[in-house]
């Protein structure tokens, strides 16, 4: 087997490092995009909500009860 140098381990290190850097910047860019996700949910429910809000009945009701009543 070849006789590693101090050279060697140290590319050896510098990899290790810019290997774990990335994963962090993966790691991150993932949690970046379930939070994007879990904001828009909400803001479509808080749309939704809006656009019902003052009527007695929620709007997802009031169109089903029309259709009944047709």
């Amino acid at each position: 087997m070849a006789q590693q140098n101090e050279e060697h381990f140290e590319v050896i290190d510098k990899n290790r490092a810019e290997m774990h850097e990335r994963n962090k910047i993966k790691f991150l860019e993932d949690r970046i995009k379930t939070l994007e996700t879990a904001l828009e949910s909400h803001a479509k429910i808080l749309a939704r909500f809006q656009m019902t809000e003052g009527k007695e009945q929620p709007l997802i009701l009031t169109k089903e009860m029309e259709i009944n009543n047709a």
